[in-house]
C-alpha cells in the first residue's frame, strides 16, 4: 500500500509526541550511575505506556539508548549486545531517543542527559566543557533552522546549512546515513530523509519531519543528540 494515498493523522502524531515529551521530561530524576541499559529502557516503556502509548514504531522498540563508550554509535542494528554488563558510570552521558505510537501516529524525540557524581544534573551545570559546547551547538542548530526555513527550502538545503555549521564549529555528523532527520509517515519505508540529494521542497511535501543532529567534536568522544519534530505552515516552522 502506498502511503501517499493515505492521510497523515496529525492529531495522533501530536498525541504520540506529547507522550515522547512526557517521558523525556519525567525520566531525569530516575537516571543515575549503576543503571543498566535494560533498566533505562524499562523506565521509558513504563512512562510512555502510562500516558497511553499503543506501541513503538521503530523496529518495535520503545527507545534507543546510548551511553559510556558508545555515544557516537549509529547503525541500522540496535547495539544492545554492546551494553552487556556495562552500567552507567559515575560521570557519564546518556542519550535517549524514544519512539511511541498513538494510533497510527508516530512520536520521535531525543534528549541528552548528563550524569555527574552519580546523579543526573542539568547539562549547563556540567563540569565537562565538551558537553556544554555540544549542547549549545544543538540548540543553535535548532534555532537556526527555525529562522532559516521558508516555503522554498528543500531537504537538501536543510542538510547543507546544518552540515556547514557543524563543520565550521569543528564537529562531525555521527549518523551512519549522514542525514539529520526524516519525515513522519504511516509506513516506515516511505520516510524522506534530510540528505544532500533530496531536492524536494519541504513545503511541497507537507508532512511533519524530525530534526535530530547526532554530533560529536571531531577530536572528541561524546556524542550529543537533540531531536524535535516540526511542521512547516507557510513560512513558519512549528514544533510538534
Amino acid at each position: 500500500m502506498d502511503n501517499t494515498k493515505l492521510d497523515i493523522d496529525i492529531y495522533s502524531i501530536r498525541k504520540a509526541q506529547e507522550i515522547a515529551k512526557y517521558c523525556l521530561d519525567s525520566i531525569a530524576p530516575s537516571l543515575k550511575s549503576g543503571l543498566s541499559r535494560q533498566e533505562i529502557h524499562s523506565l521509558c516503556e513504563e512512562l510512555m505506556l502510562s500516558k497511553g502509548s499503543t506501541g513503538w514504531w521503530t523496529h518495535d522498540d520503545a527507545a534507543l539508548i546510548l551511553y559510556g563508550p558508545y555515544l557516537t554509535y549509529s547503525a541500522h542494528e540496535d547495539p544492545g549486545s554492546l551494553f552487556d554488563g556495562l552500567m552507567v558510570a559515575e560521570n557519564d552521558v546518556i542519550t535517549i531517543d524514544v519512539a511511541p505510537m498513538f494510533g497510527n501516529g508516530w512520536g520521535d524525540m531525543a534528549r541528552t542527559f548528563v550524569i555527574e557524581n552519580g546523579v543526573c544534573i542539568p547539562w549547563h551545570e556540567s563540569h565537562n566543557q565538551e558537553i556544554i559546547d555540544g549542547m549549545n551547538l544543538e540548540l543553535e542548530l535548532h534555532q537556526t533552522i527555525c529562522n532559516y526555513i521558508n516555503k522554498d527550502t528543500t531537504f537538501s538545503d536543510l542538510h547543507k546549512i546544518t552540515d556547514s555549521i557543524i563543520e565550521e564549529k569543528g564537529y562531525i555528523n555521527c549518523d551512519y546515513h549522514g542525514n539529520f532527520g526524516h519525515t513522519i509517515e504511516i509506513f516506515l519505508k516511505n520516510r524522506v530523509t534530510i540528505i544532500p540529494e533530496e531536492n524536494r521542497k519541504i513545503s511541497d511535501y507537507g508532512k511533519p519531519f524530525t530534526y535530530e543532529p547526532h554530533i560529536c567534536k571531531s577530536d572528541g568522544t561524546i556524542g550529543i543528540k537533540y531531536e524535535n519534530m516540526y511542521l512547516l505552515a507557510g513560512d513558519h516552522l512549528q514544533i510538534i
